[in-house]
């Protein structure tokens, strides 16, 4: 019979507001082998390939079973409390001697994803951690895996960072994602970053915006590594393209966790990534610093403008941030212009605050908007 700190765990079954979890039976075999028979529950769950029916068997009559009888993790079968139905699973990897972490796993499947079942499965196996001493739990997952980030912030897990190379995948070792709550914490969920784009982009029927992505590493590299761009870098190294790759891997979560929201700008026309744009919380709350690039045979149609546009508008109106900022080097009058095109106001010179390839520092030019419904009649005079 497993033990772990006192508590017997073969039996031990957990309930929540809507769900049950409960140890896994033999019969529970048919519902994980439906459920794992969905091509989509195989992006990052590292299952056998093809997934049959006798693999689902070998796991709740084994695999889902052997850590509580070890006393070293509690393998729950997620149910329905009212219908009874298996929707998934989760599991709580328990500390060892003079340890002082416990770690959770889960997944739903794919006909009760949506209805919030791995955050409330997650905070009641956490909360049960808490009350039997565990200081510190954990939830990791691959930074591509969105949907289980999520999870993680609505059961109150904060974002602590990237883990390179840490979370295995079907297409091998990928960077993870750190989410934890410590037995201190209200538990509450942990709001996103950035508010969601209505409807997934930003349009003005000749360009879009929407989260950078993984299929936009191509595009990010391309819109750096060109004369023009690196004329203007900030020191003289090549582009890399691993940087970019990166970059786009994580955008989706860091729309998430912030504090940089990263976005593509897609040329409605032919659907192509013509360039990004990004909004960075930086200084006070509430202020947000844009950054922009195009790629080479995009330049010159005025996509920065309408992007700036589209962004101010959502900021504003969506973002809750009252204040935009941005800025070029002195000698980069494309890029000024095309702050002045998207809206922004000049807000001064800031001398010697931009490095060059060269060593050297160039002065900033400044521009800025303020967010309408914040702006006061009076202005302090110079």
């Amino acid at each position: 019979m497993g033990v772990w700190n006192g508590v017997e765990l073969d039996g031990l079954a957990l309930a929540s507001k809507r769900l049950t979890l409960r140890p896994w039976r033999a019969a529970d075999a048919a519902a994980v082998a439906a459920i794992m028979a969905e091509p989509a529950m195989h992006g990052f769950l590292p299952l056998p390939e093809p997934y049959t029916r006798a693999d689902a068997e070998q796991f709740v009559t084994d695999f889902g079973v052997r850590g509580r009888h070890a006393g070293t993790n509690i393998a729950c079968a997620v149910t329905e409390t009212d219908s009874g139905r298996v929707v998934g699973a989760v599991e709580l990897r328990l500390p060892g001697e003079r340890e002082v972490t416990g770690e959770i796993g889960y997944w739903i499947g794919r006909p009760a994803q949506g209805n919030g079942y791995a955050a409330e499965a997650s905070g009641a196996i956490a909360e049960w951690a808490f009350t039997h001493g565990v200081h510190r739990v954990e939830i990791r997952c691959a930074v591509g895996n969105v949907a289980s980030a999520k999870s993680a912030l609505n059961a109150g897990f904060r974002f602590e960072g990237v883990l390179r190379g840490k979370e295995m995948t079907p297409r091998g070792p990928e960077d993870g994602a750190i989410f934890a709550r410590l037995a201190t914490d209200d538990g509450l969920a942990v709001p996103p970053a950035m508010a969601p784009l209505p409807g997934g982009q930003l349009s003005d029927g000749t360009l879009a915006l929407r989260v950078l992505g993984p299929a936009d590493a191509d595009a990010v590299h391309d819109e750096h590594a060109n004369e023009e761009s690196m004329r203007w870098a900030f020191d003289a190294a090549a582009p890399d393209r691993a940087g970019s790759v990166e970059r786009a891997a994580q955008a989706p979560l860091r729309w998430l966790v912030g504090p940089v929201a990263n976005l593509a700008m897609v040329d409605v026309a032919t659907g192509v990534t013509a360039g990004t744009i990004q909004l960075r919380r930086s200084g006070p709350p509430g202020v947000g610093g844009i950054g922009y690039g195009v790629r080479p045979a995009y330049r010159g149609r005025g996509y920065t403008a309408r992007a700036l546009r589209l962004l101010v508008r959502w900021a504003f109106e969506h973002g809750g941030f009252g204040r935009l900022e941005l800025g070029a080097k002195e000698g980069n009058v494309a890029s000024q212009r095309a702050a002045l095109a998207g809206g922004f106001e000049p807000d001064g010179v800031r001398e010697g605050r931009l490095a060059n390839p060269d060593g050297s520092f160039s002065d900033e030019v400044r521009f800025a908007l303020v967010n309408p419904k914040l702006q006061t009649v009076s202005r302090i005079s110079p």
